[in-house]
């Protein structure tokens, strides 16, 4: 690993740490305070209110993302950026009214509190924090700066977890904690556009109809792995609820927050690997990546499980004493979702939108299907068991579908500059224009 990447990954890894660990202490906080079943209200708010921004944004970012790097700075750039701005605008109005719907329509299968018109302004405002979050760091990111959209990433969560603060000190119930999240999240989110703006990522020039309509096109083949992925990740939260209530959903999500603990340094790699195949890189390096992956996972689980075991009883009460046992079993299931973490990036970088989105729309239905039987039989224990079969599942479909991919991409050279390319093809696309129509 070059110096240049060693710091890179450094760099995403320590933000990508900042960032869980302010969402951690969100949790953590909201848990103390509220209870099981007033923090399994917000949890529930935050699943729906995070999903929807991936449906409004239509996989618009990741197209940017497998695109940007290989078109020019001149009009065409401009064009390209100014049709992602104004998509990001109208997608933040779209996922806020969506989740509204959405938490509303879950009242009479889950929960009255749901459809309190307080806790429905909150997950409004949740939702365009979480819109903000999906779409700016993409722009970043695009553009080769990960260390920016990293740290603008941990900003938006800090922002959050400060706004929550506040609210705890006004009133202490689920709606005001969610709502002050949110305001929280959108007030550093105003502040990144600005940022954006400043480093010509975020033009407001009118969008170019071929540019947006190329976006669209080739984000919704990608919308299958964001939103599928998405769905795979909270679908047990959800079904939980409707099986056994806000209660039970709180205790679990407590041994769930504590479980993604060690997503971040895999989750910090499939970033650097997704411009890495935009680029041109090779199936070894990417190989690589994934052996970090799954070692730094492994690492930091056995230190959670520890940690979590001793801890979880001791500062959150009796009443959370579940937790425990179901953090061993989510541990196993990060584990075994490392590979995945990069697998996925490597097809949205490559511009296989179809394939990607293929594997997120199949993994969904698994995992729906799935956890659909295992919950009502055994409850959070089967949410549990049946994630990590879920997450197997998904690492090995991934990792198949990529090196398949990989294998026929013509051989790849370094570049005077030090990045991976290959050669220049007859229409003169680079790789990544090379990947980007196929499916």
């Amino acid at each position: 690993m070059t110096s240049g990447r060693r710091s890179a990954l450094a760099f995403l890894t320590g933000n990508s740490l900042a960032q869980a660990a302010s969402y951690a202490s969100s949790a953590m906080l909201s848990t103390t305070l509220l209870g099981p079943h007033g923090r399994g209200l917000m949890v529930l708010g935050v699943s729906i209110a995070s999903v929807t921004p991936l449906l409004a944004g239509m996989g618009t970012g990741s197209e940017l993302r497998a695109r940007l790097p290989n078109v020019g700075n001149g009009a065409a750039r401009q064009r390209l950026l100014s049709s992602y701005t104004w998509w990001s605008v109208l997608a933040v109005g779209g996922a806020g009214g969506l989740a509204v719907l959405v938490t509303a329509g879950s009242a009479p299968l889950i929960d009255p509190g749901l459809a309190d018109p307080a806790f429905l302004l909150a997950v409004l405002v949740v939702a365009a924090g979480y819109t903000a979050l999906t779409q700016f760091p993409d722009a970043w990111y695009a553009a080769g700066l990960f260390r920016t959209g990293s740290a603008w990433a941990a900003a938006v969560a800090s922002g959050g977890l400060l706004g929550m603060l506040v609210g705890a000190l006004l009133e202490r119930t689920a709606w005001m904690l969610l709502l002050a999240q949110g305001t929280g999240m959108v007030a550093v989110a105003v502040l990144q556009a600005t940022r954006l703006r400043a480093a010509g990522l975020l033009p407001v020039r009118g969008p170019g109809r071929w540019e947006l309509s190329q976006l669209l096109r080739a984000g919704i083949r990608a919308l299958g792995l964001t939103v599928g992925l998405a769905l795979t990740l909270r679908a047990d939260r959800y079904l939980l609820g409707a099986v056994a209530g806000a209660a039970a959903v709180g205790v679990y999500s407590l041994a769930a927050t504590l479980s993604e603990a060690p997503r971040v340094i895999p989750t910090a790699l499939g970033q650097l690997v997704n411009r890495d195949v935009a680029l041109g890189a090779d199936l070894a390096r990417v190989q690589h990546s994934r052996r970090l992956a799954l070692l730094a996972s492994t690492a930091m689980s056995l230190l959670v499980a520890a940690g979590g075991w001793w801890l979880i009883v001791p500062v959150f009460g009796a009443e959370f004493a579940e937790a425990r046992p179901l953090l061993l079993v989510l541990l196993v299931a990060e584990i075994v979702f490392a590979p995945y973490a990069v697998a996925s990036r490597g097809l949205l970088g490559g511009g296989w939108m179809g394939t990607a989105g293929t594997l997120g729309l199949l993994g969904s239905v698994a995992a729906t299907t799935i956890y659909g039987l295992a919950i009502p039989v055994w409850g959070t224990y089967g949410a549990a068991l049946a994630s990590v079969t879920v997450y197997g599942g998904l690492s090995w479909a991934s990792w198949a579908l990529l090196r398949h991919r990989l294998d026929r991409s013509p051989i790849r050279t370094p570049n005077t500059a030090g990045v991976l390319v290959a050669p220049t093809g007859t229409d003169g696309r680079q790789p990544g224009g090379r990947h980007r129509w196929s499916t």
